[in-house]
């Protein structure tokens, strides 16, 4: 099998950057499209599909992604930098919604994937004041489309019924269910 020298992975992360997509399809006509699963940058370990999903070329994306069969195209697509960004954190971090829609939709970007600062996508788009890509995080990803509220005089309780569940769906089931037994505490304190 052929391998790429650093030389050539950084010429394809550089198309991949500018959106060239009819120099990377010339490209991997003469290569194999399995060797865009080795491509990163020496230094950051970024890939092309961050280089195409940072600078908002989805064209550029679903070609490169559609060389390659699912399974693969999904890992590429959740895998981390040496700063642990994933191609959804770079896209999240610079406004670019048709991205993530098609990242997430598409090829099942994790949005609950951590960088090394503790960040996931959807705190990176908060973060960085893009309102219209963090709306459409809480509005796919809302957890609480899975709680049931239930009140009455005597009582408050949450349920969480299973559907989209996840680790940190969990997490804040449980968080949620503590905060309303806490703000049931505190209102028999205050009327007694």
């Amino acid at each position: 099998m052929i391998t790429l020298t650093q030389e050539e992975m950084d010429a394809i992360n550089y198309d991949a950057r500018e959106g060239d997509v009819e120099n990377l399809k010339e490209i991997f006509t003469e290569i194999s499209p399995k060797l865009l699963l080795e491509i990163k940058d020496d230094n950051t370990l970024s890939t092309p599909i961050h280089m195409a999903a940072g600078n908002g070329h989805v064209e550029t994306l679903e070609y490169l992604l559609s060389i390659l069969d699912k399974k693969e195209a999904e890992e590429l697509v959740n895998r981390k930098n040496e700063s642990g960004n994933t191609a959804l954190h770079w896209a999240a971090f610079n406004g670019h919604l048709p991205v993530i829609e098609l990242l997430v939709e598409k090829f099942n970007a994790d949005i609950f994937l951590k960088n090394e600062n503790g960040h996931d996508a959807m705190f990176e788009a908060e973060n960085n004041g893009k309102e219209e890509i963090e709306q459409w995080f809480v509005k796919k990803f809302s957890v609480e489309e899975d709680f049931k509220f239930e009140e009455n005089e005597q009582e408050s309780k949450i349920t969480y019924t299973p559907g989209k569940e996840t680790k940190e769906a969990d997490e804040r089931a449980r968080l949620a269910q503590e905060a309303s037994d806490l703000e049931k505490k505190t209102e028999k304190l205050s009327v007694e």
